[in-house]
C-alpha cells in the first residue's frame, strides 16, 4: 500500500493532492481499504516520504535524508540510532521505532525534531539486520501460552512462546529463547525456548545467564569429545624434533592456572650474551586442521576466563592434559631459542618443533620471593642460577623496550574472591611483581622474533597489530593534558609511543598519575589480528604476533601452523592454513571473538562487584573521579569498585559538561569537578541485574528518598543507560556538595575507605555509624 501511494505522488510531483483523491485515482473506493490507504499516507508523511501541506493534503518530498545505523533502545519510551563516532545520534520516539529492537541495524529517515533537546530526530523506515537471534529472559506461563520477559529491558518487548516450544519450563525459569518470527506491526516477536538455564537460587545461574547472553558454550559437542578421546597421548622419540629434555626449564604461572602452555629456559653464554628458550605447547600436533576439534576451536576463537570458571577453547584432555606442559612429564613443544645481547637485541634465533621436559612448576609468588627476598624452597635451589639468568635477560629486554618507547601501563588489578556458592567474599589487589614481568618479557620477545621470522618468509601471515591513535582521540587527549597542566604537544604526523611514555613518566608519583594513565589508554586504538603488518604502536614494535598461547588462542595455533608450513614439517597444518583468503577471514573472526570474550569477562566481574557492594548501600566512602561525561562522573574506590554520580543527582547546582576542559561546572556557584579529584560519596544503589553501581556526593540521611528520586527521574534513566563512551575501567582490561537530607541535618558519619580484604560479605570489619533515618 505504501509503495502504491509513494509511486502515485512521485508521478504527479511537484503537484499536491488530497489523499482521498489519490485513493480514487488508485481505484480504491471506500471501506476498510480506504481507511488503510489514508493511514498509510499519514505514515509516509510522518516518515518524511511525503510533505505535509494541510490536513490530508500531501506532496512528494524529494528532499529527505536517510541514514543507516545501530538502534539502541532505552526502556520503552525512546531510543537512539548510532550512525558513527563523529556524528550526532538520531533520537527515535517510541512511536517511530517500528519493529526495531535493541542493537538492530536500521535505516532512518531524518525528520524535523519536535523537541529542542534533540538535534536530530528520525523515523526507522526499515530493519536491515536483526541482532537478537537469541534472548535471555524469565519465562511467564499463562493458561494457553507463555511469554519470555527479556533481562535486557532495552529490547522493549516480551517474546510470545507457544506451549509446545517451552521445554517444560516452569514460570520463573531463566531461559534462552530463539526468535522464530520477528515483530510485525502490533504483533510481538515469537520464539521457542532452546535452553532452560535454571531457577532462582540455583548456584551459578547469574553467570549462566551472562554466558547465554554472550552466546558462550556450556559444553563441547559430542563429536568433539569423541575425537579428543581418540588422540594418541604417548610422547614418542622423534629424530626430526629437537630433543631438549636435558635443558633445565620451568613454567611460571598463577597458582590456580591449569593450562600451562609456556615454559622458559635461560643461561649466560661464554661470549657474554644470553640464551633464552621459550618453549610452547605443540597444539598443532594434536589438533588436526579442519577436523572436529579444530572447527570447534575456530568457532570459540579463545578461552574465556569468567569470574568463577574457565570456558576452554580446547577439550580438557588437551588443555589441561597432553598439551599442558606439566612438570616431570615429556611434552611436544614448539621452541624459539634466541641469543640475546646485553642491549636486549636478538642476534640469532632458531625455531623448531621439540621434545621438552619441564623440571618444575613455579608460581609467580614463589619466584618473586626467591629472587627478591631470597626465600627459596629446597627443590628450587638447583634452578636458581637459571632463574637469575632469566631475571637478567628480562631486565635487559625491559630496558630495550623502554629505550624504544614502548608504553608501560601499571594499572592495579583486582580479583573478586568467591565462596563455593558464587557469593563474593572480598576483593583483593593483585600486584604485578618482577616474576610477572619476567615471563611477560620472555613472551614478548618470542612473539616478536616469530613475527619477524614469518614476515621474512614473504608469505601471508597473521600479526597482532595496534594502529596509531586517531586524530580525533589525539585532539581530545591533548585538551585533557593541557587542562591537567601538562604543556606537551603531540604531533599527529610524527606520533610515536615514546611521546606517550614521556607523559606517563612525567606524571609518575603525582596526584594525576592514575587519571593520565586512564586517559592515555582511552586515546589508543584497539589491538586486533590482521594479515596486514602495520606494527604494534603500544609496544613500539614494527612486527608482532601471538605465538605463546595456542591452548587458549586460535591465532597462536594459526601461527604454529604457518611456522610448520614454512619448514615443510610433515604434519600439523593443511594447505588451507597458508592461504591469504583463510588467514584474512580467520584474523577478523578471532578479533571479534576476543572482543566478545572480554565483554563477557567484564560483565561477570561487574556482576560480582555489584553483588559485593549490596550490603554497603548507605555507607560513605572516599573515592577518586576517574571519568567525566556529559551525564555525570564515575568515582573509583580504593578497591577498584567504580560507580556513577549522575548529574541529575547533583542537586546543589545546575551542572554542565565542559568538554574542552573535561570538567563538570556548576552554573550558579562555579563549583568544578575535575579528573583525579578525591570526593566523598554515599553508595545509594547497587543494581545486580543491570550490574550498575550508583553514588551520590557527600553523606545521605534520607536514603529512601534519594532512591525514589533516581527511579522517577527520566533524565537519570536515559543518560545512565546511554553511556556511549563512558568509562574505561582502570582494571586489566576504563548536584550536591556534602549532600544533606531534606531536614538539613547531616548523618554525622565520617567518610572512609572500603577495605580490599574484607573477610565477609557483610560489614563485620567496618565500624558502623549511627543508624540512618528511614
Amino acid at each position: 500500500m505504501k509503495e502504491t501511494i509513494l509511486n502515485f505522488y512521485k508521478s504527479i510531483y511537484p503537484n499536491t493532492y488530497h489523499i482521498e483523491d489519490a485513493a480514487m485515482d488508485c481505484h480504491i473506493r471506500g471501506g476498510k481499504e480506504l481507511d488503510t490507504f489514508i493511514e498509510a499516507g499519514r505514515e509516509l508523511c510522518k516518515e518524511g516520504n511525503l510533505q505535509f501541506i494541510r490536513r490530508d493534503v500531501y506532496a512528494y518530498n524529494d528532499d529527505h535524508e536517510d541514514v543507516v545505523g545501530i538502534y539502541k533502545g532505552y526502556r520503552k519510551s525512546f531510543g537512539f540510532v548510532i550512525t558513527g563516532p563523529d556524528e550526532e545520534d538520531v533520537y527515535i520516539a517510541e512511536c517511530n521505532k517500528g519493529t526495531a529492537m535493541h542493537n538492530d541495524k536500521v535505516r532512518v529517515r531524518i525528520i524535523k525534531s519536535k523537541d529542542s533537546r534533540h538535534k536530530r530526530e528520525g523515523v526507522i523506515t526499515s530493519v536491515l539486520e536483526r541482532a537478537n537471534e537469541t534472548v535471555v529472559g524469565t519465562y511467564d506461563r499463562q493458561r494457553n501460552f507463555g511469554f519470555v520477559i527479556p533481562d535486557d529491558e532495552r529490547l522493549g518487548t516480551d517474546i510470545f512462546v507457544d506451549l509446545q516450544h517451552t521445554l517444560d519450563a516452569r514460570s520463573g525459569a531463566k531461559v534462552l529463547v530463539k526468535i522464530m518470527k520477528w515483530p510485525d506491526g502490533d504483533k510481538k516477536p515469537e520464539g521457542m525456548i532452546i535452553e532452560v538455564l535454571g531457577y532462582k537460587g540455583d548456584i551459578g545461574l547469574d553467570i549462566n545467564c551472562i554466558m547465554a547472553e554472550h552466546h558462550l558454550p556450556f559444553s563441547f559437542p559430542e563429536n568433539v569429545i569423541k575425537a579428543s578421546k581418540h588422540i594418541d597421548m604417548t610422547i614418542h622419540d622423534d629424530s626430526n624434533r629437537w630433543d631438549l629434555r636435558h635443558i633445565p626449564m620451568v613454567t611460571i604461572d598463577g597458582e590456580d592456572a591449569k593450562d600451562l602452555d609456556d615454559a622458559v629456559s635461560g643461561r649466560k653464554l661464554d661470549n657474554g650474551n644470553y640464551e633464552l628458550g621459550v618453549h610452547i605447547a605443540d597444539v598443532s600436533h594434536y589438533v588436526e586442521s579442519q577436523k572436529a576439534i579444530d572447527k570447534e576451536a575456530y568457532d570459540r576463537g579463545t578461552s574465556v576466563y569468567l569470574v568463577d570458571r574457565v570456558i576452554p577453547m580446547l577439550p580438557e584432555s588437551l588443555s589441561n592434559g597432553i598439551c599442558s606442559l606439566n612438570a616431570g612429564e615429556d611434552r611436544y613443544a614448539m621452541t624459539c631459542m634466541m641469543e640475546i645481547n646485553q642491549a636486549g637485541k636478538v642476534v640469532d634465533y632458531h625455531i623448531q618443533p621439540s621434545i621438552i621436559h619441564v623440571n618444575r612448576r613455579c608460581s609467580y609468588k614463589e619466584v618473586y620471593k626467591a629472587l627478591a627476598e631470597d626465600i627459596i624452597p629446597e627443590d628450587l635451589l638447583p634452578l636458581m642460577p637459571m632463574l637469575k639468568d632469566l631475571a637478567c635477560i628480562a631486565e635487559n629486554l625491559r630496558a630495550m623496550r623502554y629505550r624504544r618507547g614502548a608504553l608501560d601501563f601499571d594499572f592495579p588489578e583486582y580479583k573478586v574472591l568467591l565462596d563455593h556458592d558464587g557469593t563474593p567474599l572480598r576483593i583483593v589487589k593483585r600486584e604485578r611483581t618482577l616474576a610477572e614481568r619476567l615471563i611477560e618479557e620472555c613472551m614478548l620477545i618470542a612473539n616478536e622474533t616469530v613475527a619477524t621470522h614469518l614476515k621474512n618468509t614473504h608469505r601471508p601471515s597473521v600479526y597482532r597489530i595496534h594502529e596509531v591513535p586517531s586524530d580525533e582521540k589525539m585532539e581530545l587527549f591533548q585538551k585533557v593534558l593541557n587542562y591537567l597542566g601538562q604543556n606537551i604537544r603531540l604531533n599527529g604526523e610524527t606520533l610515536e609511543p615514546r611521546q606517550f611514555q614521556y607523559i606517563l613518566d612525567t606524571v609518575k608519583g603525582t596526584d594525576i598519575e592514575q587519571v593520565t594513565q586512564i586517559m592515555t589508554l582511552r586515546s589508543m586504538q584497539q589491538a586486533k589480528y590482521s594479515t596486514d603488518n602495520v606494527g604494534h604502536f603500544g609496544l613500539a614494535s614494527t612486527c608482532y604476533t601471538h605465538f605463546t598461547s595456542p591452548i587458549r588462542r586460535y591465532p597462536d595455533l594459526m601461527v604454529h601452523r604457518l611456522l610448520k608450513a614454512d619448514m615443510n614439517w610433515r604434519n600439523g597444518y593443511s594447505k588451507r592454513d597458508t592461504t591469504a583468503e583463510f588467514l584474512v577471514r580467520a584474523a577478523e573472526h578471532s578479533s571479534l571473538k576476543e572482543q566478545d570474550a572480554v565483554s563477557a569477562e567484564r560483565d561477570t566481574v561487574d556482576l560480582k562487584k555489584t553483588q559485593y557492594m549490596v550490603p554497603f548501600i548507605g555507607e560513605v566512602f572516599e573515592g577518586t573521579i576517574s571519568s567525566i561525561t556529559s551525564f555525570g562522573m564515575f568515582v573509583e574506590l580504593e578497591n577498584g569498585i567504580d560507580g556513577l554520580v549522575h548529574m541529575s543527582m547533583m542537586t546543589d547546582d545546575y551542572y554542565f559538561y565542559d568538554e574542552e576542559h573535561f570538567v563538570l561546572v556548576g552554573k550558579r556557584t562555579g563549583k568544578i569537578y575535575r579528573l583525579g579529584e578525591t570526593v566523598t560519596v554515599t553508595l545509594v544503589k547497587a543494581d545486580v541485574e543491570k550490574r550498575q553501581i550508583d553514588f551520590v556526593l557527600g553523606e545521605v540521611d534520607n536514603l529512601m528518598k534519594i532512591q525514589e528520586e533516581m527511579n522517577i527521574s527520566s533524565s537519570y534513566v536515559s543518560k545512565r543507560e546511554k553511556n556511549p563512551l563512558g568509562r574505561t575501567s582502570s582494571n586489566k582490561q576504563l548536584k550536591r556538595r556534602g549532600r544533606k537530607s531534606n531536614s538539613g541535618k547531616s548523618s554525622g558519619r565520617k567518610s572512609r575507605k572500603i577495605s580490599t580484604k574484607c573477610n565477609a560479605v557483610g560489614k563485620s570489619k567496618h565500624k558502623k555509624g549511627k543508624k540512618r533515618k528511614r
